[in-house]
C-alpha cells in the first residue's frame, strides 16, 4: 500500500515538473487577470527564510545554545494532536526565538535587505520584469513578517506584490491548514483555479494539482542554510556527529561523572559541593577531548583512503573549531576548582570570606595542573590520531587512564576507587582492542559489555586486595555495595541476553553460512 502511494506521488510530481525556461516563458506572457503565485523559500529567495531569520540572532552563541536545547528538547512534540510533530517546528522555534531575543525583529529589517540583494532568484526576477502587467503574488509556509521584508527589497519592478504568508502567533494553524487552504480562503477558488503556481515543494501537490498551470521546479543555485551552523557549542559535535544523541547525558555524565562521584566525591567532608565541582571540571575536561573527535574526523577525511564518516559530519563540518573549546574549558575550569578547593577545607566560605594569598595560590597551583593536564590529553590526542589504526591501541589507555585518572592531579581517592577507576580503564581497552583486530559485529551490545567487564574487573581487583591483605571488611564496606549495584543495573542487559540466547549444541548455529 505505501509502494504504491509513493508510486502515484511520485508519478504525479514528474507530470508537474517543468524546465526553468518553460517557467520564464509563462510568466513573460501571464495576462494581466491570471494570477501567478510564486514560491518564496528557495524558489523566487534561494534560501530558506525562517533558517536565515534564525541564524540572524544575536549575540550568536545564545541563539546557538537556545536552538540546541529547542533540538534536544522537542518540544513541538509536545503540542495537541492535530498540530503536534515536524509541521510545528519551524513555528515554535521562530515564536520562541523572538520572544527571548526581541530585538530580532529590529535587526532583521538590515539583515533582510542583504539576503535579498544576495539571493534573489534573476531568472524569475528578470521574467517578471519583462511582463509590467504580471499578477505576482508570493504564496508562501514562511513566516509573513520574516518574508515581507526581504521581498520589499527583491529588484522587482512590478508594483503591489501581495504575500500570502503565515502569521506569527497562528503560523501553527496557517500550516496545519496547508497552503490551498491559505491562498483560497485569501484569493477565492475560481481565481486560485486559474492560476499559475510556481514552487521547489512537493508539499505543495494539494496545491499544484488544484490549478490549470502548475510548475513544480528545483532551482539548483537554491540552498538550505541552516541556522547557527558554524557556530561552535561544546559537546554538540559528540551528540550530532560522533555519537548518538543521549551520549553526553548517559555516558559521559551518567558513568564517567557517576563513577568518579563514587570514588572521590563519596570520601569528602562536603560530598555535594565536591561532586559540583568535579561535574564542571568532567565539563572543562571533555571541552578538549571532544576536540579530539573533531580532528580525528578532519584526519580521516584527508588521509584515509576509505573514512567512516558520520552521515552528520559534512553538515556539522563548519562547526568544528579548535581553539574556542579553550575558552569554553577554562570558563567550566574556574568555579570548578574554587569549589573544589572549598569542598577540601581549602576555602571556609568562599561567599563570606574574602580570598588571601594561601587560598589565592591554592587555586592558581590548581589551576596550572589542570591546564597541563588539558595540555597533555591534547597532545596525546594528537599524536593518537596521526598513527596508524593498530598502533593506536596501543595509546587508546593512555587517553583512557587521562579520562579517569586525570582528575586526581586536583582531588584524592582510596583503594576503592582506584579499583573502580581501573576497571573502566581496562574495560574500554578490552573493547577497543576488540573493534580494533576483531571487527566483529558487537556494536549494539558495546555498553552493556562494557559495564558487564566493569563489575567483573572491579570484583577481581577487590577479590585480590582482600586475599593480599588478609581484611575482609572491604567487602563490607558502603562504597562497594554502592558501585556493586551502580555496575551490575547499567550491564544487566547483557547477562539477560545471554541466558535468553542459549541453547543446546544441537541447536547451535555458529559458523553455518
Amino acid at each position: 500500500m505505501l509502494k504504491t502511494e509513493v508510486n502515484n506521488v511520485n508519478n504525479i510530481v514528474a507530470k508537474k515538473q517543468i524546465h526553468s525556461d518553460e517557467v520564464v516563458h509563462l510568466i513573460q506572457t501571464a495576462q494581466k487577470n491570471t494570477p501567478i503565485l510564486i514560491d518564496f523559500d528557495e524558489t523566487i529567495f534561494l534560501r530558506n527564510s525562517t533558517e536565515e531569520y534564525l541564524n540572524s540572532l544575536r549575540p550568536r552563541i545564545l541563539g546557538a545554545i537556545l536552538l540546541s536545547i529547542l533540538s534536544f528538547l522537542k518540544p513541538w512534540n509536545w503540542l495537541p494532536s492535530p498540530i503536534k510533530g515536524e509541521s510545528s517546528r519551524d513555528w515554535l522555534r521562530v515564536v520562541v526565538a523572538t520572544i527571548f531575543f526581541p530585538w530580532t525583529l529590529i535587526l532583521w529589517q538590515w539583515q533582510a535587505k542583504q539576503l535579498a540583494l544576495a539571493y534573489g532568484n534573476t531568472t524569475l526576477i528578470q521574467a517578471i520584469n519583462q511582463n509590467y502587467q504580471a499578477n505576482v503574488i508570493i504564496a508562501t509556509l514562511g513566516f509573513d513578517f520574516i518574508v515581507r521584508p526581504i521581498a520589499k527589497h527583491l529588484p522587482i519592478d512590478v508594483n503591489d506584490i501581495d504575500i500570502i504568508g503565515c502569521r506569527f502567533w497562528k503560523g501553527v494553524i496557517d500550516r496545519f491548514q496547508g497552503k490551498l487552504a491559505m491562498v483560497t480562503n485569501k484569493l477565492g477558488d475560481e481565481i486560485v483555479k486559474h492560476s499559475i503556481v510556481i514552487t521547489d515543494s512537493i508539499q505543495d501537490l494539494p496545491l499544484l494539482s488544484f490549478v490549470s498551470k502548475p510548475c513544480l521546479i528545483v532551482w539548483s543555485e537554491a540552498k538550505t542554510v541552516h541556522a547557527m551552523d558554524d557556530v561552535y557549542i561544546p559537546f554538540f559535535y559528540i551528540e550530532r556527529v560522533k555519537r548518538k544523541p543521549g551520549y553526553f547525558l548517559k555516558e559521559i555524565l551518567g558513568n564517567d561523572l557517576f563513577c568518579l562521584i563514587l570514588a572521590s566525591s563519596w570520601l569528602s567532608s562536603h560530598p555535594i559541593s565536591h561532586a559540583i565541582s568535579l561535574t564542571f571540571l568532567m565539563l572543562s575536561f571533555w571541552c578538549i577531548y571532544e576536540v579530539g573527535y573533531m580532528e580525528n574526523d578532519l584526519v580521516s577525511e584527508k588521509f584515509e583512503k576509505k573514512p567512516v564518516l558520520s552521515e552528520n559530519y559534512q553538515r556539522y563540518k563548519k562547526r568544528i573549531n579548535l581553539w574556542q573549546p579553550w575558552i569554553w574549558s577554562a570558563v567550566f575550569a574556574i568555579p570548578g576548582i574554587i569549589l573544589l578547593e572549598s569542598s577540601q577545607g581549602m576555602i571556609n566560605d568562599v561567599l563570606n570570606t574574602s580570598l588571601n594569598t594561601f587560598q589565592l595560590q591554592r587555586i592558581a597551583i590548581d589551576s596550572i595542573c589542570w591546564l597541563a593536564l588539558l595540555i597533555f590529553v591534547r597532545l596525546t590526542y594528537w599524536i593518537y590520531n596521526h598513527l596508524d589504526k593498530k598502533t593506536r591501541v596501543w595509546i587508546y589507555p593512555i587517553l583512557q587512564v587521562c579520562r579517569y585518572f586525570g582528575f586526581l592531579v586536583l582531588t584524592a581517592t582510596n583503594v576503592i576507587g582506584t579499583m573502580i577507576l581501573v576497571a573502566q580503564v581496562i574495560s574500554r581497552w578490552i573493547i577497543y582492542m576488540i573493534y580494533r583486530y576483531a571487527q566483529g559485529n558487537w556494536s549494539n551490545s558495546y555498553k552493556n559489555i562494557i559495564q558487564l567487564l566493569l563489575c567483573l574487573i572491579f570484583g577481581l581487583l577487590i577479590t585480590a586486595v582482600t586475599i593480599g591483605t588478609h581484611d575482609t571488611s572491604i567487602l563490607y564496606s558502603l562504597q562497594v555495595c554502592i558501585i556493586f549495584i551502580y555496575c551490575i543495573c547499567r550491564g544487566r542487559r547483557l547477562p539477560l541476553e545471554i541466558i535468553r540466547t542459549a541453547r543446546p549444541i544441537w541447536q547451535d548455529h555458529w559458523g553455518v553460512q
